[in-house]
Formats: C-alpha cells, sequence, structure tokens
C-alpha cells in the first residue's frame, strides 16, 4: 500500500507525463513510448522523490562531462604534443629561381632554401680576429663578369668584402644590395666588394641575373670546382670573408650576414 509520500510522487510524475501528451496529429510510435513510461513511473512510484531528484542530477552531471569531452575532442587539447602546427625555424621561403637547376656540389641539407640548416637566421656577429692570430687570404685568379681576371693583388692595401652566392640562393639576394651599399659608402676610404659566383651554369646565367638587378660591384666567377678549389670547403651561401688591408682573413660570416655587425667590422678594419 502507498505511503503519503508516495502519492505525491504520483501526483508529481502524472502531472510531468501530462505535460509530455502528444499533439492530436502525432504520429502512433510517440503515443506508444508515453505509454511505456507511465507504465515505468507506475513501476517505480514508489522510490523517495529525493532518489529521482538524484538521478536527474546524475543525467545532468554525466550530459556535460561527454558534452566536455566532445569539445575537447574537437577542438584539442591545447598541449603542443596535439599535432597542431608549430613555428619552425624553415628558412626565407624562397621561390624558385632563375637558374632552373641548383649546382649538383650544393646538397639539399647545405642550400634548403639557399642556406645550410644551421645558418638560416642572420649570422651572428663574429668578432674581428686579433691582427696577430689572422692568416693569409688565398691567391686567386678568377675570370671577372666584365672581362679579364679578378686577382687577390687587384685589393692590395683595400679592405676587401669577398662574397660567394649562387643566382639561385635567396639569402645572397638579401644581401647584395647592403654590400652595393657598402661600396659606395666607403669606396673612398679604401673598400672595394668581390662577389664570387659559384653558378656552375656559367656567365651566361650570371649574366641574365645581373641584368635584371642592381648590383654594381665586381663579380667573380667560381663555376667548377677548380676555380673554387683555392678557397678551401665553402660548403654553405651565402659565406663571406672581410680581408684587411694586408691581404688577411679578418672575419668569416656565414650565412645572411648580420647588416649591422658587418658594417661595424667593415668600419674598424678601415681605421687599423
Amino acid at each position: 500500500m502507498a505511503t503519503h509520500d508516495d502519492s505525491d510522487l504520483e501526483r508529481w510524475v502524472d502531472s510531468r507525463l501530462a505535460a509530455l501528451d502528444p499533439l492530436p496529429k502525432s504520429e502512433p510510435q510517440t503515443e506508444r513510448a508515453l505509454a511505456r513510461l507511465r507504465a515505468r513511473a507506475a513501476i517505480a512510484g514508489h522510490r523517495p522523490v529525493h532518489l529521482w531528484l538524484m538521478a536527474a542530477g546524475a543525467a545532468a552531471l554525466l550530459a556535460a562531462v561527454l558534452l566536455s569531452g566532445e569539445r575537447l575532442l574537437r577542438h584539442g587539447s591545447g598541449d603542443p604534443s596535439d599535432g597542431a602546427p608549430r613555428d619552425s625555424v624553415a628558412g626565407t621561403g624562397a621561390s624558385p629561381l632563375p637558374s632552373g637547376e641548383q649546382p649538383s656540389r650544393w646538397t639539399d641539407p647545405e642550400v634548403g632554401s639557399g642556406i645550410a640548416l644551421s645558418a638560416r637566421r642572420p649570422a651572428t656577429a663574429p668578432r674581428l680576429i686579433p691582427a696577430t692570430q689572422r692568416v693569409e687570404a688565398p691567391d686567386f685568379t678568377l675570370p671577372a663578369m666584365e672581362g679579364g681576371s679578378a686577382t687577390l693583388a687587384d685589393y692590395a692595401g683595400r679592405v676587401l668584402l669577398l662574397n660567394f652566392w649562387a643566382t639561385w640562393c635567396q639569402p645572397c639576394r638579401i644581401e647584395m644590395p647592403w654590400f652595393a651599399e657598402f661600396q659606395q659608402a666607403f669606396a673612398a676610404r679604401g673598400f672595394a666588394v668581390l662577389g664570387v659566383s659559384v653558378d656552375e651554369a656559367g656567365r651566361e646565367v650570371v649574366r641574365r641575373f645581373l641584368d635584371q638587378s642592381q648590383v654594381d660591384y665586381r663579380i667573380a666567377l667560381a663555376d667548377s670546382a677548380e676555380r673554387l678549389a683555392p678557397f678551401g670547403p665553402v660548403t654553405v651561401l651565402p659565406t663571406t670573408w672581410l680581408i684587411d688591408r694586408r691581404g688577411r682573413i679578418a672575419a668569416t660570416h656565414v650565412g645572411l650576414v648580420d647588416r649591422t655587425a658587418l658594417e661595424a667590422d667593415i668600419r674598424q678594419l678601415l681605421v687599423e
């Protein structure tokens, strides 16, 4: 026999079920579902009201947990290990370059977008090598783009910026206008720039590049392993040497130079 509390529960359930009565035009499946719900409520009608409330609260909590889990899976955890894209040190984003091919002696890990993996950010400025520790720059004779030959003796008594570059090297292209400005600014004080192209395709490729650029300093060709050999292993482009007035290597910048640091090195060499 139902208690007073059980009677209250039954009336509460009936009132709630009445609010769920289908409209006259509802489908038969809805009618059957409500009938089954009323039958189950009648069986469970002897349970105290607080148990119904606890069950409803548990159901709401479970729904919230499931919803949060679904959102977490959809949007990711926010942890860097979830596979989301990260910033990388990926180089300068160079586009295909006019020569069409990279020289065979420069492997992919070395050149990447025209610069080695270890030098894809602006090169840190090395301090100038102390004068007593500098070694003689190698003697060289290279064909010059304007005709004749470029030699180390041509620059005796001057500070020389010797830059190894190629038409397909994007960081090299970034530096070249800076070198032109340095030569214009410091030529009267005994400074010069010599660009050494390592394009294996040779003179014609370099000529087409120079015709489309604003490079106005001297360019020589080291378009074969034999011509490059006097300089030793140059495996990263760009590479830049500073040679003092006595023909000694005073600094080596590997990779894209730091313009400010390089200018400071030039100024210091000019006053030595």
